[in-house]
Protein backbone atom coordinates (compact mmCIF):
# COMPACT_ATOMS: atom_id res chain seq x y z
CA UNK A 1 0.00 0.00 0.00
CA UNK A 2 2.71 2.36 1.09
CA UNK A 3 6.65 2.45 -0.90
CA UNK A 4 7.67 5.74 0.28
CA UNK A 5 6.66 7.74 2.89
CA UNK A 6 7.93 11.59 3.19
CA UNK A 7 8.57 12.99 6.30
CA UNK A 8 8.73 17.50 6.32
CA UNK A 9 10.95 17.82 10.15
CA UNK A 10 11.48 21.35 10.60
CA UNK A 11 14.10 20.67 13.68
CA UNK A 12 11.44 20.75 16.46
CA UNK A 13 10.72 18.06 18.90
CA UNK A 14 6.96 18.21 18.27
CA UNK A 15 7.41 17.45 14.20
CA UNK A 16 9.62 14.77 15.16
CA UNK A 17 6.75 13.03 16.43
CA UNK A 18 5.58 12.39 12.82
CA UNK A 19 8.50 9.56 12.63
CA UNK A 20 6.50 7.47 15.42
CA UNK A 21 4.01 7.24 13.17
CA UNK A 22 6.39 6.69 9.61
CA UNK A 23 8.39 4.25 11.25
CA UNK A 24 5.56 2.30 12.42
CA UNK A 25 3.97 2.60 8.81
CA UNK A 26 7.41 1.84 7.27
CA UNK A 27 7.98 -1.12 9.20
CA UNK A 28 4.49 -2.67 8.53
CA UNK A 29 4.34 -1.77 4.89
CA UNK A 30 8.22 -2.33 3.77
CA UNK A 31 8.07 0.88 2.72
CA UNK A 32 11.22 3.41 2.34
CA UNK A 33 10.93 6.98 4.41
CA UNK A 34 12.65 9.82 2.83
CA UNK A 35 13.08 12.95 5.75
CA UNK A 36 13.24 16.68 4.24
CA UNK A 37 14.16 19.40 6.30
CA UNK A 38 13.14 22.65 4.14
CA UNK A 39 15.01 25.78 4.87
CA UNK A 40 13.53 28.90 4.35
CA UNK A 41 15.60 31.24 2.36
CA UNK A 42 16.97 33.82 4.35
CA UNK A 43 16.16 37.49 2.78
CA UNK A 44 18.56 39.93 2.45
CA UNK A 45 17.32 43.23 4.17
CA UNK A 46 18.34 45.93 1.62
CA UNK A 47 18.38 49.95 2.16
CA UNK A 48 16.42 51.99 0.19
CA UNK A 49 17.13 56.14 -0.19
CA UNK A 50 14.50 57.37 1.64
CA UNK A 51 13.45 54.59 3.89
CA UNK A 52 15.70 55.03 6.40
CA UNK A 53 17.12 59.10 7.23
CA UNK A 54 20.82 59.10 6.44
CA UNK A 55 21.43 55.35 4.77
CA UNK A 56 22.17 55.58 1.26
CA UNK A 57 21.88 52.73 -1.32
CA UNK A 58 25.51 51.12 -2.15
CA UNK A 59 26.34 48.56 -4.69
CA UNK A 60 28.61 47.19 -2.26
CA UNK A 61 26.19 47.19 0.86
CA UNK A 62 23.99 45.14 -1.05
CA UNK A 63 26.35 43.04 -2.27
CA UNK A 64 27.75 42.20 1.44
CA UNK A 65 23.62 41.94 2.34
CA UNK A 66 22.87 39.37 0.04
CA UNK A 67 26.34 37.47 0.83
CA UNK A 68 25.48 37.91 4.69
CA UNK A 69 21.44 36.02 3.62
CA UNK A 70 23.63 33.46 1.41
CA UNK A 71 26.05 32.58 4.37
CA UNK A 72 23.15 32.42 6.87
CA UNK A 73 21.61 29.95 4.35
CA UNK A 74 24.80 27.86 3.86
CA UNK A 75 25.27 27.29 7.93
CA UNK A 76 20.98 26.57 8.32
CA UNK A 77 21.45 23.81 5.23
CA UNK A 78 24.57 22.25 7.64
CA UNK A 79 22.51 22.42 10.73
CA UNK A 80 19.76 20.65 9.22
CA UNK A 81 21.86 18.23 7.37
CA UNK A 82 23.81 17.38 11.15
CA UNK A 83 19.86 16.91 12.35
CA UNK A 84 18.71 15.10 9.78
CA UNK A 85 21.20 12.95 9.45
CA UNK A 86 20.97 11.77 13.07
CA UNK A 87 17.45 10.79 12.69
CA UNK A 88 18.56 8.85 9.82
CA UNK A 89 20.79 6.90 11.91
CA UNK A 90 18.06 5.84 14.28
CA UNK A 91 15.47 4.65 11.61
CA UNK A 92 17.94 2.52 9.76
CA UNK A 93 18.92 0.84 12.98
CA UNK A 94 15.10 -0.54 12.54
CA UNK A 95 16.03 -2.11 9.49
CA UNK A 96 14.29 0.34 7.28
CA UNK A 97 15.52 2.23 4.35
CA UNK A 98 16.02 5.68 5.36
CA UNK A 99 17.30 8.78 3.30
CA UNK A 100 16.85 12.41 3.44
CA UNK A 101 17.20 15.39 1.97
CA UNK A 102 17.55 19.45 2.54
CA UNK A 103 16.19 22.30 -0.18
CA UNK A 104 16.19 25.51 0.37
CA UNK A 105 13.14 26.99 -0.77
CA UNK A 106 8.79 27.25 0.41
CA UNK A 107 8.19 24.53 2.42
CA UNK A 108 4.96 23.53 1.20
CA UNK A 109 5.63 23.86 -2.13
CA UNK A 110 8.64 21.99 -1.77
CA UNK A 111 7.20 19.10 0.05
CA UNK A 112 4.57 18.93 -2.70
CA UNK A 113 6.95 19.12 -5.50
CA UNK A 114 9.37 16.65 -3.83
CA UNK A 115 6.15 14.20 -3.33
CA UNK A 116 5.49 14.25 -7.05
CA UNK A 117 9.43 13.95 -8.19
CA UNK A 118 10.21 10.80 -5.60
CA UNK A 119 6.68 9.08 -6.42
CA UNK A 120 5.37 9.35 -2.83
CA UNK A 121 3.01 7.41 -1.72
CA UNK A 122 2.44 9.45 1.99
CA UNK A 123 3.16 12.14 4.06
CA UNK A 124 3.27 12.46 7.70
CA UNK A 125 4.09 15.54 9.20
CA UNK A 126 2.68 17.14 12.08
CA UNK A 127 0.84 20.49 12.62
CA UNK A 128 0.54 23.13 15.76
CA UNK A 129 -2.91 23.30 15.49
CA UNK A 130 -3.16 26.98 15.36
CA UNK A 131 -6.45 28.36 14.38
CA UNK A 132 -8.68 31.33 13.68
CA UNK A 133 -6.05 34.80 13.12
CA UNK A 134 -3.31 33.09 14.06
CA UNK A 135 -3.55 30.36 11.10
CA UNK A 136 -4.86 33.44 8.69
CA UNK A 137 -1.74 35.34 9.65
CA UNK A 138 1.17 32.69 10.19
CA UNK A 139 -0.36 30.41 7.24
CA UNK A 140 0.01 26.91 8.31
CA UNK A 141 2.56 24.25 5.91
CA UNK A 142 0.61 21.43 6.77
CA UNK A 143 -2.70 22.81 5.78
CA UNK A 144 -1.17 24.26 2.77
CA UNK A 145 0.12 20.84 2.15
CA UNK A 146 -3.32 18.74 2.58
CA UNK A 147 -4.90 21.64 0.24
CA UNK A 148 -2.67 21.03 -2.49
CA UNK A 149 -1.07 17.70 -2.44
CA UNK A 150 -2.10 14.94 -4.41
CA UNK A 151 -1.10 12.44 -2.41
CA UNK A 152 -2.28 11.09 1.11
CA UNK A 153 -1.32 13.00 3.98
CA UNK A 154 -1.15 11.46 7.52
CA UNK A 155 -1.04 14.84 10.28
CA UNK A 156 -0.27 14.64 14.01
CA UNK A 157 -2.36 16.98 16.27
CA UNK A 158 -0.62 18.63 19.48
CA UNK A 159 -2.63 16.56 22.39
CA UNK A 160 -5.28 18.55 23.89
Amino acid sequence: MFNRILVPLDGSRFASRALRYATELAHRFGAEIILIQVVKPTTPILATTGMMPGVVESPTLAELTVQAAFTEDRRNTTRAKRYLSGKVRAIKSRDIKTSYQVIVGDPARVIRELSKKKHIDLVVMTSHGKSGLKRVIMGSVADEVIRESKVSVLIARPRS
